[in-house]
């Protein structure tokens, strides 16, 4: 498994013990291999943080944050995939590289599966590959379970339109010892890429623990180069 983070501020801020980010993670945890970090919004990703991350040899996951429930609830994902799609764009994120734009999921939101096709297919129709970070604890939001499947069944002569996809359950107290993520009814945990499963902390600032499944996983990543 491939250590990695989940921030949703610059990996690069300054704290106030005088470490960034980014070195208080490494301190507590070690090197974060891959960064999945914000397009679009007050807290994206910049020139000056991808320098950083680049210089520091780690990827870039990138993740579009900017969704709502009502959104994601409703039957077409096409314009939100096209703010993700401008986001990426306007960050110089080049094309047809097999890099993914996870769309985050928010935890206890309901998702409707034509919205995750039709999001999918413009992401894949746009030179990325699409992703889908959800709350895969069924007993805790069973909608994302039932939702990504239906998802699944309905694209897989399409093969899923090549999606990638991060569970956020269950979380543990230290690094996991086998790769056992919670999974939608479709799927077994080795079709799951990512697992978000704890937290590194200062203050009131907290980025989330993410493992990867191999080192094939770190393909989906960017590395800053245009």
């Amino acid at each position: 498994m491939i250590f990695g983070v989940n921030s949703a501020i610059p990996i690069n801020k300054r704290l106030k013990n005088g470490y960034t980010l980014y070195d208080w993670i490494m301190r507590q945890k070690g090197f974060p291999e891959f960064c999945m970090r914000t397009l679009g919004g007050e807290c994206k990703l910049t020139d000056n943080e991808i320098d950083f991350l680049r210089n520091k040899r780690c990827k870039i996951a990138l993740v579009f944050r900017e969704l709502t429930e009502v959104g994601v609830s409703g039957t077409s994902g096409v314009s939100d995939a096209e703010r993700a799609v401008k986001a990426v764009r306007e960050t110089s994120v080049p094309e047809e590289q097999g890099i993914a734009i996870f769309a985050d999921i928010r935890p206890h939101w309901s998702v409707n599966h034509n919205w995750m096709i039709s999001f999918a297919a413009y992401i894949e129709s746009s030179g990325y590959i699409p992703g889908f970070i959800g709350n895969t604890d069924s007993s805790l939001n069973f909608n994302f379970d039932r939702q990504c499947s239906h998802f699944i069944q309905a694209t897989r002569d399409v093969n899923n339109f090549g999606t990638v996809y991060c569970a956020t359950e269950p979380k543990l107290d230290s690094t996991p010892k086998d790769w056992s993520p919670y999974c939608p009814s479709a799927l077994e945990p080795e079709d799951i890429h990512l697992w978000m499963n704890g937290t590194t902390t200062f203050d009131s600032i907290f980025t989330d623990d993410v493992y990867a499944r191999n080192e094939d996983i770190l393909n989906y990543f960017w590395e800053g180069e245009t």
